[in-house]
């Protein structure tokens, strides 16, 4: 059975996404090496959607997918 889980990814160019946690934008800088936590989420083993965290926000939400893979 596939189950939802987390990574530890950089924020590449072009994300657009939006953190679930805070309500903005993970986004990326050139100066900076932004992190973003990246949840592949599953509902009864069938896969429902991806959601983008900065990653102090999915600390801050507890973790809800697991800790984050590297």
């Amino acid at each position: 059975m596939t189950e939802s889980r987390a990574v530890d990814r950089t924020i590449e160019p072009g994300n657009s996404a939006i953190c679930p946690q805070c309500d903005l934008q993970v986004k990326f800088q050139a100066r900076t090496q932004g992190r973003q936590v990246i949840c592949n989420i599953y509902t009864d083993g069938r896969w429902e959607r991806v959601e983008h965290y900065h990653t102090a926000c999915y600390v801050e939400a507890g973790e809800p997918f697991g800790p984050p893979a590297t």
